[in-house]
C-alpha cells in the first residue's frame, strides 16, 4: 500500500518569494517609461488644454502687445500672427528631476532632459477679448523607445539594416519626446503679467 508523504507548503513557497518580488520590482523599474496607474487618455488629457483670462474693454491689438510681452520675459518667440491673434515659442531645453509620473524617477530621482514651448492666443470676446497660454512640456525618452524596440524584434541573428538600425537619419530625426502635464503654474505667471500690463496701460511697473 502507498503511502504519500505530505509537503509542507511554507516550505515550498517561502523560497519563491524573494524571486517573485524581485521580479515585479524590476519591472517596475525598467518599464518606467510609461505611466503607471493612467491610461494614454489620461495623460492626454492632463497634456492638452489651455489656461485663460478674460480683459473686458480691451482690444485684441493692446491684448496681443502684451501677451507678446508677457511670453517674451520667459520665452524666444518665433512666431508672430497678429491677425489671427497667435504667438508661439521656440523648445527651451533643460532637465528636471522627479515630476514625470514614472515609478522610476520618483525612486532615484533621475535626472530627464525635457523641452517646454509656450503658445498663446487672443480672440475677441464680446466688449474685450480673451488671452488663452499654454506650455507644453516633453521628456526626452530615446533610449527607452530604442530598448523597447529592439526586445520587440524576434531572434538573435543581426540582420538589420543600416535603416533599421538609425543609421539612414539622423540623431536629432531619431529623438522620442513624450508628453507630460502642462506647465500650469508658468501659465498662470505669463497671463498674470498679461493682465497687469494692460492693466496699467501697456506699461510694467518695475
Amino acid at each position: 500500500m502507498y503511502k504519500f508523504k505530505a509537503i509542507d507548503r511554507a516550505s515550498v513557497l517561502i523560497p519563491a518569494v524573494p524571486v517573485l518580488v524581485g521580479a515585479i520590482l524590476a519591472r517596475l523599474v525598467f518599464s518606467g517609461c510609461s505611466d503607471p496607474g493612467s491610461s494614454p487618455l489620461d495623460r492626454r488629457g492632463r497634456s492638452s488644454g489651455w489656461s485663460e483670462i478674460t480683459l473686458p474693454n480691451v482690444s485684441q491689438d493692446e491684448a496681443y502687445a502684451a501677451s507678446r510681452y508677457a511670453m517674451g520675459q520667459w520665452f524666444r518667440i518665433v512666431t508672430e500672427d497678429p491677425i489671427r491673434g497667435y504667438l508661439e515659442s521656440a523648445y527651451e531645453e533643460g532637465t528636471q528631476r522627479g515630476g514625470t509620473g514614472r515609478m522610476r524617477d520618483a525612486a532615484v530621482n533621475y535626472p530627464n532632459r525635457v523641452r517646454r514651448r509656450a503658445m498663446m492666443r487672443v480672440e475677441p470676446r464680446g466688449s474685450g477679448c480673451s488671452v488663452q497660454c499654454r506650455v507644453a512640456v516633453q521628456r526626452l525618452d530615446t533610449a527607452d523607445h530604442r530598448v523597447f524596440r529592439q526586445n520587440d524584434q524576434f531572434g538573435d541573428v543581426p540582420n538589420q539594416t543600416p535603416i533599421d538600425r538609425d543609421a539612414g537619419t539622423t540623431a536629432q530625426q531619431n529623438q522620442v519626446w513624450t508628453d507630460l502635464p502642462r506647465e500650469t503654474s508658468r501659465e498662470r505667471e505669463i497671463l498674470a503679467l498679461v493682465r497687469e500690463r494692460v492693466s496699467n496701460g501697456g506699461t510694467t511697473e518695475p
